[in-house]
């Protein structure tokens, strides 16, 4: 058996005396319950693969309890790489105790891990989570009846609302935890297991081990190291018992495994519908589930639902606090501190003081403070979209379309999560198993508006575009197809070529009513971020700003005008003309602001706050600021985001190719906007009917696609390849 875990993963765990391990299937409340227990705010959503490697933590009421959440699992036969993580953990790791969450209102699917779990040498204690929605759907769960089937310990909790979470932390730090029942199978199967005993002797977890190796599970025969003369051994004894059952031997396990969970599910579980009301009964999670995953209804409802977000995030309630730092609280304190500078003694001597704190200083943090309240506001709505579990039927119903551009449900999660920041969403693809899927969502993630490029969506949108939601939604969908074009694009020119595949399992939870208290955490520590953030980098980007247009070459203090950041910015001017970034000639305070972007995209709004301070208004066109806006959304993100793009990816030249699309896609598209849009100003007419010729005729080559495809169609040809859609619309 190969060593336990990396060092330095075991490292912040050495002084705990105790070392649980949560573990359980997606969605079962898993990192709900990591908080509660360690006060921390890790990711809560209702999707597989949102925890993509072990989070550590310590028990609030206990520090010398340590707690480690493993991302979700459905069996410990690992297939994608985040079950791949946790089956790693629990079987090197070497937790002194196994909490499995189990969802109540789910008990025979989830069972299932907990069977296996019981074959491992670490004691486990199952808590049974969500018990106020099993009660509501009327399921009453005996736990006596678990606790003789399967000797360990059931506890009834619900993490959401922190019930019961203190009597099961309570029995696990007394260390009086009892001794678990492992499942027996078929005579056949335990005596292939037992003649394998010798082989898995030095292994830990022998049962286990047994079971597998009989499996011919190629994770646990690495793991054992096996001479040939025992893989040989190993191979003898499975055709012996395969022979003997008459069936693959795993399947034939799974299936009794599966026959034992059903008798005690039967015999544990009892539904009562006597006492929920009708509505319940029929699931108003079905009823909501009939409009909003409606193949014609779901993409208009997701788009009005989001173009409602934007309106209040930044239009509305955003709008106005924004407006009330930017117009009113920073005028005050740039009046007030010029004020404090201009009643010292001579306050001609400490002019450069006054221009760096008031011109650089101030303006450029309070630039990005000042949207605080919008982002807080958005990805407060945001959390209430993924506790409630929209989000996890939103990528449902686009997994379909991503599969059309070589991507899956799994790239979507970490499209979500890029709505927050790039870099835990790049990392997130750890979780999708096939390498052209995993490059492309890495090099497609960033097109996505992540917090600080909603700042730079707030700022045009407040001073050029009206104040108009619609614009600022506008922009949510144009990044999406820009993920489709860049998709397209990739599948045609692919960079490696496998065979691997990925297998998403998406779980469409019951809708659930958020927690105040999650979307509070989460809104607070998007602020938080943020403001950390502006007094760190975009603090240190604005007095280097500041230096370089105040000086010139050799150190002089002159005009913006005359300036280092001046002589650079001209250089570069010329390649963004044809995007419009010059049309009201400050081409160069635009093309500065692209590149310092890539430190910090909040940089963006705090470059052009300190080179225009006569306001951004009159500075560019509308039409140019629509421009500028879509190719800072697309272009290549800050820094860290391209780190771990380089660094996920393991090839220098696979980050370098991702980093040259991303400038290619945003300097094509934000082109086409542009030209088009000032080719409309100029010949509306002529654009118009150009613009419905290249409508109908799309309209008309589908149709005719269409017709062509289902023409002759017999409903009951199993070998039409569009047979099952022709079902559904029948």
């Amino acid at each position: 058996m190969s060593s336990c875990c990396k060092q330095k993963q075991n490292q912040p765990v050495k002084e705990a005396k105790l070392t649980v391990a949560l573990c359980g299937n997606p969605n079962c409340g898993k990192t709900t319950l990591f908080n509660v227990l360690t006060g921390s705010n890790q990711k809560v959503g209702n999707w597989p693969g949102v925890t993509v490697e072990q989070k550590l933590g310590r028990y609030k009421a206990d520090q010398s309890v340590a707690i480690v959440d493993t991302p979700g699992i459905y069996s410990l036969s690992p297939f994608t790489i985040d079950e791949q993580v946790a089956h790693h953990y629990l079987m090197e790791g070497k937790p002194d105790l196994i909490i499995n969450i189990v969802d109540s209102t789910n008990l025979e699917r989830n069972l299932f891990l907990t069977s296996q779990l019981a074959e491992l040498d670490v004691p486990v204690v199952v808590a049974l989570n969500m018990q106020d929605e099993a009660k509501a759907k009327g399921i009453s769960i005996n736990s006596q009846v678990l606790e003789r089937a399967f000797g360990c310990k059931f506890f009834s909790i619900s993490a959401a609302k922190n019930q019961g979470v203190e009597q099961l932390m309570k029995y696990c730090s007394e260390g009086n935890v009892q001794s678990k029942k492992c499942f027996v199978y078929s005579d056949e199967v335990e005596k292939g297991a037992a003649a394998l005993a010798d082989v898995a002797a030095r292994a830990e977890n022998k049962r286990w081990v047994c079971l597998k190796l009989l499996e011919k599970d190629k994770t646990i025969m690495k793991m054992c190291d096996l001479s040939q003369e025992e893989a040989q051994r190993v191979a003898e004894q499975n055709a012996q018992v395969q022979k003997a059952v008459g069936d693959i031997v795993s399947a034939r396990i799974a299936e009794e495994r599966y026959e034992r969970i059903s008798q005690i599910v039967k015999e544990a579980q009892k539904v009562d519908l006597s006492e929920v009301k009708q509505e319940k009964a029929q699931r108003v999670t079905e009823k909501i589930d009939r409009i909003v995953l409606n193949k014609w209804l779901a993409f208009p409802i997701f788009a009005l639902v989001m173009a409602l977000v934007f309106y209040v995030s930044i239009g509305g309630l955003g709008g106005f606090l924004t407006d009330l730092i930017n117009e009113q609280f920073t005028p005050w304190l740039q009046d007030t501190v010029n004020g404090w500078f201009s009643a010292s003694p001579e306050p001609q001597k400490i002019e450069w003081l006054r221009s760096l704190v008031v011109d650089g200083i101030i303006a450029g943090v309070m630039s990005v403070a000042g949207f605080v309240p919008q982002i807080m506001l958005l990805f407060g709505f945001i959390a209430v979209l993924e506790a409630s579990g929209y989000m996890s039927r939103i990528a449902f119903i686009t997994d379909r379309l991503l599969n059309k551009i070589g991507l899956g449900g799994r790239s979507f999660v970490s499209m979500i999560l890029g709505c927050g920041c790039s870099v835990p969403a790049i990392m997130a693809t750890r979780t999708i198993k096939n390498i052209n899927e995993r490059n492309a969502t890495i090099t497609l993630t960033p097109f996505m508006p992540c917090s600080a490029k909603l700042a730079i969506i707030s700022f045009f949108t407040t001073h050029l575009l009206g104040g108009n939601a619609l614009f600022a939604v506008s922009f949510y969908f144009l990044s999406i197809f820009a993920v489709i074009l860049g998709g397209l694009i990739m599948k045609v020119f692919r960079r490696r070529k496998t065979d691997a595949s990925d297998t998403f399992i998406m779980e469409l939870p019951t809708y659930r009513a958020p927690t105040v208290g999650n979307v509070a955490k989460q809104m607070w520590d998007r602020g938080k971020a943020f403001l950390i953030k502006a007094g760190t980098i975009i603090f240190t980007a604005s007095v280097i700003l500041w230096l370089l247009q105040s000086f010139n070459w050799r150190f002089e203090m002159v005009s913006t005008e005359n300036s280092m950041l001046a002589s650079i910015g001209r250089v570069i001017a010329p390649l963004f003309v044809p995007l419009g970034f010059n049309d009201m000639n400050c081409g160069w305070q635009f093309a500065i602001s692209t590149l310092t972007g890539i430190a910090a995209k909040e940089t963006v709004v705090t470059t052009l706050q300190i080179l225009l301070p006569q306001g951004i208004e009159g500075s560019i066109s509308a039409l140019g600021a629509y421009s500028f806006v879509v190719y800072n959304l697309l272009t290549i993100p800050c820094v860290a985001a391209i780190s771990a793009s380089f660094s996920e990816q393991g090839r220098w030249k696979n980050g370098l190719l991702s980093a040259l699309f991303q400038i290619a896609v945003a300097y094509v598209v934000s082109l086409a906007i542009y030209q088009l849009g000032t080719l409309a100003q100029k010949y509306t007419t002529a654009f118009i009917v150009a613009a419905s010729c290249v409508a109908i005729a799309f309209l008309l080559y589908f149709s005719v696609r269409y017709v062509v495809t289902h023409r002759g169609c017999n409903y009951e040809c199993d070998h039409c390849p569009h047979n099952s859609d022709c079902k559904k619309t029948r």
